[in-house]
């Protein structure tokens, strides 16, 4: 599911509305399966690093044995041209998760905040 969001670096996102559907094909167990990420908007997002322009993504997963439902995840990546997860949250079957980036290095463009 991740890599579905480096594929967004090589995409145009700049005309993206909310509620488009990017189609992907992943590959998982030997087998390749459709995938779709629905756009749900941007947001600036206060973070650690100050705060960041972000697009908000929400991958349509298979509800049952892990997640809820299935608009059960949203992810939020940097609006740049390094596409970095930047936070996560999902409803579990049991539970809930949150995940938020705590550092990076390396990167191939500036990490642009406000």
């Amino acid at each position: 599911m991740m890599s579905s969001f480096y594929y967004l670096r090589n995409q145009d996102v700049k005309n993206l509305q909310k509620g488009d559907e990017i189609a992907i094909d992943i590959f998982m167990d030997s087998q390749v399966y459709p995938f779709k990420l629905r756009f749900l908007g941007r947001e600036v997002l206060r973070t650690k690093f100050g705060k960041v322009n972000s697009l908000i993504f929400q991958p349509l997963v298979q509800s049952g044995r892990v997640f809820k439902a299935e608009e059960s995840v949203t992810i939020w990546i940097t609006d740049d041209a390094n596409k970095i997860p930047i936070k996560m949250m999902a409803s579990l079957s049991v539970g809930s998760l949150r995940a938020e980036l705590e550092a990076y290095k390396g990167l191939a463009n500036p990490f642009k905040k406000k």
